[in-house]
């Protein structure tokens, strides 16, 4: 295994069995670290085979990811993405496909992993910060929720996040962006880091955000969308980030720019 592999990054998972090879590959070869960007359950019916119970088989692979966290719990990051709020929080914040019959069983689960769990993970690489999260931190949305504090040299975003995750102060990841009325919240320009769409991030410069973004959250057809300011990966495959920071595809070692958008 000759990748340059820093950090490996699994986009939304919903149930699928993409990540398996790229993570055991990478944790057994590798010291790289592993960021899941959120949203474990909540298949998408029309990718299974008629007759098959894909919600079980989705229990059982985060059940697999819950395990592998619990094996290598310094090289691995679970982030939480909207759906897996519909479970660790509420239906009232997302419901959407979610699986009635067995919520009760996976609301234990999130129960059980809280603290396996964050909201957003950074790091440093190749001389910029990066910042992973389920859909993206907009500066704006920041300022919403801490007003005038966020403007201190010192705030830190993340740090932020992860302190309210911890306290349960789950009120913050509620509100949705523009793109995001039609689920029935909206009144904000700006969604929060487990509901922001990306197409809020268009015409944003690096000034308006923290560092450069890696999220998933808005599915894509085939490939990933790669702007300025923020990457989404949800196109059901893996990526890793190389050495000088490069997204790069796990199979195929492609280095993804924004040029290429």
């Amino acid at each position: 295994m000759n990748k340059d592999i820093r950090f490996l990054i699994v986009p939304d998972v919903h149930g699928r069995d993409f990540w398996m090879t790229p993570v055991k590959e990478t944790l057994e070869n590798t010291d790289a670290h592993i960021v899941f960007i959120g949203d474990f359950l909540d298949p998408y019916p029309q990718e299974w085979e008629e007759g098959v119970d894909y919600r079980r088989i989705s229990i059982s692979r985060f059940h697999e990811i819950l395990e592998l966290k619990k094996a290598y719990p310094e090289r691995m990051t679970l982030l939480i993405g909207n759906h897996d709020c519909g479970y660790a929080i509420g239906q009232d914040i997302c419901r959407s496909r979610t699986d009635l019959a067995n919520r009760k069983e996976i609301a234990g689960i999130f129960e059980t992993h809280v603290e396996d769990f964050q909201i957003a993970y950074e790091c440093s690489l190749g001389g910029k910060r990066i910042i992973f999260s389920h859909a993206g931190i907009l500066k704006g949305w920041v300022k919403e929720v801490w007003g005038e504090e966020a403007d201190e040299p010192d705030f830190n975003p993340v740090e932020k996040l992860n302190q309210a995750w911890r306290e349960g102060d789950y009120r913050i990841l509620y509100s949705l962006g523009i793109y995001d009325g039609f689920r029935g919240w909206g009144g904000s320009p700006f969604g929060s880091p487990v509901w922001s769409d990306i197409r809020a991030w268009v015409n944003l410069s690096q000034e308006d955000t923290y560092g450069y973004n890696i999220c998933g959250h808005t599915q894509t057809r085939e490939n990933p969308v790669i702007l300025e300011t923020i990457a989404d990966l949800d196109c059901r495959r893996v990526f890793y980030l190389d050495t000088d920071g490069h997204i790069r595809d796990y199979e195929s070692d492609r280095v993804w720019k924004p040029s290429e958008v």
